[in-house]
């Protein structure tokens, strides 16, 4: 004699089976190429403002302030449309993805405007 309950866990399980094959797995080469033009984008906006904070915001003793920040967060925010026009979908992005361009964008401003100003 079969128990009543194997039977419901066997139908459960079916059913669970099921759901997962419905639901589409992310492609991971899609997912390793938007990880690839997360860290181009991210790099190439950080030493671009980097290059621009020290040609053109180098604070003098005529024009003490420095507006560099403002451009670094230029930089982070000016990244969403252009993700967005190369195809990416950004409502999927979780906080370690913004977290990873805002860091890849930080360091590489201060690691190329630092070189620069030696």
């Amino acid at each position: 004699m079969v128990d009543p309950m194997s039977k419901k866990r066997i139908v459960k399980e079916a059913a669970k089976k099921d759901a997962e094959a419905a639901i589409e797995k992310p492609d991971r080469r899609k997912k390793h190429i938007d990880g690839i033009i997360k860290t181009v984008v991210s790099s190439t906006l950080g030493i671009l403002s980097g290059v621009i904070c020290f040609y053109f915001l180098y604070p003098t003793t005529e024009r003490p302030e420095n507006f560099s920040y403002l451009l670094l967060l230029l930089a982070f925010y000016v990244q969403k449309p252009i993700y967005m026009q190369m195809g990416m979908d950004v409502a999927h992005f979780n906080w370690k993805d913004w977290f990873f361009v805002a860091f890849m964008t930080m360091m590489l401003w201060f690691i190329s405007w630092t070189l620069m100003l030696n």
